[in-house]
């Protein structure tokens, strides 16, 4: 392949991320980070598709984009997002293998973004009407790899993938076990309690990770 080859096929991927990245509602920071195109360019792609009636949303949101964890703890549902998401961030590769706060700097880019895609598409066909974004995704994926404040774990009575927080006190359990236990029955010992004790409607029907993780 000659250099100019290369250079065409390196820009058509920034392109292309960049308007899935605006697909899914990343802010302009966030595609310019992650692809390495300017503000100018960025904007010029979405009024050429955007405006023409393409499936990007009607404007480009402004704003912060999220920046503190504490999203993840503010119901046992999003417990429950987060830690799907983080299995599937670390399933397609965009998480990295350990914990690293130096790598956070160099986590954006075009391979690892394409991946992030990827696995946010996937988390959203599996979840579709999940709350986070790929703002959010992108939070996780930030936080975990720093591994200060949260990290990927295995609940301490059923074994699923959870996120932990590594601030709290007490047993790494998820959200489901957290209930049961609550309640005054641990989740991970339903299967041995008497049909009696446990119908089958206090069974709560949605997306579970684990048969997934």
């Amino acid at each position: 392949m000659r250099i100019s080859d290369a250079r065409y096929s390196r820009d058509l991927r920034r392109y292309q991320l960049a308007w899935r990245l605006i697909r899914h509602g990343a802010r302009t920071r966030t595609v310019e980070r992650w692809t390495g195109l300017s503000m100018y360019r960025i904007h010029t792609l979405y009024e050429a598709y955007a405006l023409q009636g393409g499936d990007a949303p009607r404007a480009l949101p402004r704003g912060k984009a999220p920046h503190q964890v504490s999203f993840f703890w503010r119901s046992a549902h999003l417990k429950c997002e987060a830690a799907v998401l983080g299995g599937f961030l670390k399933a397609f590769g965009v998480l990295p293998s350990e914990p690293d706060g130096s790598a956070v700097e160099h986590l954006p880019g075009i391979v690892r973004g394409e991946r992030l895609c990827a696995a946010f598409e996937e988390f959203k066909a599996y979840w579709p009407t999940a709350e986070s974004t790929l703002e959010h995704a992108i939070l996780l994926l930030t936080e975990l790899t720093r591994g200060i404040e949260i990290a990927l774990e295995r609940c301490a009575s059923c074994h699923i993938l959870i996120v932990l927080d590594r601030l709290s006190v007490g047993p790494a359990r998820c959200a489901f076990c957290v209930y049961e236990h609550q309640a005054g029955l641990p989740y991970a010992a339903r299967e041995t309690v008497s049909a009696d004790r446990v119908a089958p409607a206090d069974v709560e029907e949605g997306p579970t990770q684990g048969s997934l993780f």
